[in-house]
C-alpha cells in the first residue's frame, strides 16, 4: 500500500506540472483593457511653485525718544489709522533736553547779538582811524591793528552765528523727540507683532548704539502679494499679468485668484537650484483670509493650446526609443508612433499619428501568447 500511495503522488505532481507548464504559468482571466477616444480641445499649461504670503508694506516702528512706556493698549491683530497714538512714553526725560536745548539756543542768540555789536563799533572805530591817519595823526600799525581788531569781530560774528545754528539744530531735535513720546502710526495699517509692553523701558534710535528698540511691527493688509520661487527650467514662460492660483495649507478648501505682478531678473541658489523670485498680487475678494508668513503654492497660468488634439498621459507608452499609443483596431492593439507635444499632467498634446476619434489603450497592453503554449505542449510532449 504505502509503494501505491507514493505512485499516486508522483502522478498527481506530475500532472500539476503539466497543466502549469502548458498554460505557460498564467491567469486564465486577463485583466480588462482600458481604452479612451482622442479629442480635440484645450490645453492649459501651469508652472508651479511654492513661496511666502507678505504684505505689501511691512514696517518696524521704534521711537525717537526713550523712556518708560506708559500707555501701550493695541494688541497684535487690530487696525490703526495713519496719525494715531499707539504708544505714549514718559516725556518728563524729554521734556528736560527740550528746556536745554531752549536755553542754549537764547544763550547762542545773546553771543550773537554781542559780536555784532562788537562788529559795528570796530567798523565806526576804523573809519575814524582811516581819517586820522590821513591826517597824520596816527600811525600805519595803529591803522593796522584797528583793520586786524575788525577781522577778528567778523570772524566772531561768524562763529557765533555757527553756535546759533547748531543750538537751533539741537532744540529741533529735541523737540522732535519730545513730540515723539507720542509714536503714533505711519499708516493704516494692522499691528503684527508687539515687541515691548507698558512699564518697560525703550532706547531712543538717535542714542542708541543698537539703533533703538523695537516697539511694534505693522502692515497693511489691504494689498496681499505671494513671493514663490520658480525654477529656472520655467522661469521663461513667466510673465507680468499671467493669472495665477493660490492656495495655502491653512485653507486646502480654498484657492485664491492672483495675477503675475513681477519676475525678478536675477536668480538665486536655493539648494543646488537656481530660481528666480515670482511677486504675485492676490486679487480674490477673499484676500483677508492670507495671513503674513503663510505658506502657499502657486500656479502660473503660462499658455492655453486651444483645438489641439489630445489623449490620456497614460495613452502614451514607449517602444524602445520611440514614443508612440496603441490604436484598437477590430479587437487588436497596433502600436502607432506619434509626435508628442506639451502635457498638464493629465492630458498629452499629440501633433501628428493618430486622428480625432481614435481609440487607444491606457491600461497595460494584452500580448497574445498562443504560440508559446503550442511550443510549451510540443517540447513537453
Amino acid at each position: 500500500m504505502k509503494k501505491w500511495a507514493i505512485i499516486i503522488a508522483a502522478v498527481a505532481l506530475i500532472a500539476g506540472g503539466a497543466y502549469y507548464f502548458l498554460s505557460g504559468g498564467e491567469k486564465t482571466a486577463a485583466e480588462p483593457v482600458k481604452t479612451a477616444k482622442v479629442s480635440r480641445g484645450s490645453l492649459r499649461l501651469e508652472a508651479m511653485a511654492n513661496g511666502t504670503v507678505n504684505p505689501e508694506i511691512e514696517v518696524i516702528v521704534k521711537s525717537k525718544a526713550g523712556g518708560e512706556i506708559i500707555e501701550f493698549p493695541n494688541n497684535a491683530g487690530d487696525l490703526i489709522e495713519k496719525g494715531e497714538v499707539v504708544v505714549r512714553l514718559d516725556p518728563e526725560t524729554e521734556e528736560a533736553r527740550t528746556k536745554q536745548a531752549e536755553a542754549a539756543v537764547l544763550g547762542a542768540r545773546a553771543r550773537l547779538q554781542r559780536a555784532k555789536i562788537a562788529l559795528n563799533d570796530l567798523r565806526v572805530k576804523l573809519a575814524r582811524q582811516k581819517k586820522l591817519f590821513e591826517d597824520g595823526i596816527i600811525s600805519t600799525q595803529e591803522l593796522e591793528d584797528s583793520e586786524t581788531a575788525l577781522q577778528t569781530a567778523g570772524a566772531e560774528v561768524s562763529i557765533a552765528e555757527a553756535d546759533l545754528l547748531h543750538s537751533s539744530e539741537a532744540l529741533k531735535e529735541a523737540a522732535e523727540r519730545l513730540a515723539d513720546t507720542k509714536i503714533r502710526a505711519p499708516f493704516t495699517g494692522t499691528i503684527l507683532k508687539k515687541f515691548v509692553d507698558r512699564g518697560q523701558v525703550i532706547s531712543s534710535t538717535l542714542s542708541s548704539a543698537s539703533e533703538g528698540t523695537q516697539i511694534f511691527s505693522m502692515a497693511n493688509l489691504d494689498k496681499i502679494y505671494v513671493t514663490a520661487g520658480v525654477d529656472e527650467v520655467d522661469i521663461a514662460r513667466i510673465k507680468p499679468g499671467q493669472l495665477v492660483v493660490v492656495t495655502v495649507d491653512a485653507l486646502p478648501e480654498r484657492s485664491f485668484e492672483a495675477v503675475v505682478e513681477r519676475v525678478a531678473p536675477q536668480g538665486r541658489t536655493e539648494r543646488t537650484v537656481t530660481v528666480f523670485d515670482v511677486v504675485v498680487r492676490v486679487t480674490d475678494k477673499d484676500k483677508s483670509l492670507l495671513m503674513p508668513g503663510m505658506t502657499a503654492d502657486v500656479k502660473v497660468l503660462t499658455e492655453i493650446r486651444k483645438g489641439v488634439l489630445l489623449v490620456p498621459r497614460d495613452a502614451v507608452k514607449s517602444k524602445g526609443s520611440k514614443a508612440g499609443v496603441y490604436l484598437v483596431k477590430g479587437g487588436a492593439q497596433e502600436f502607432v508612433e506619434v509626435d508628442t507635444g506639451a502635457t498638464d499632467g493629465v492630458f498629452t498634446e499629440i501633433r501628428n499619428g493618430i486622428a480625432e476619434g481614435d481609440e487607444v489603450v491606457t491600461s497595460g497592453v494584452t500580448k497574445t501568447n498562443g504560440n508559446n503554449s503550442q511550443a510549451r505542449r510540443r517540447m513537453f510532449f
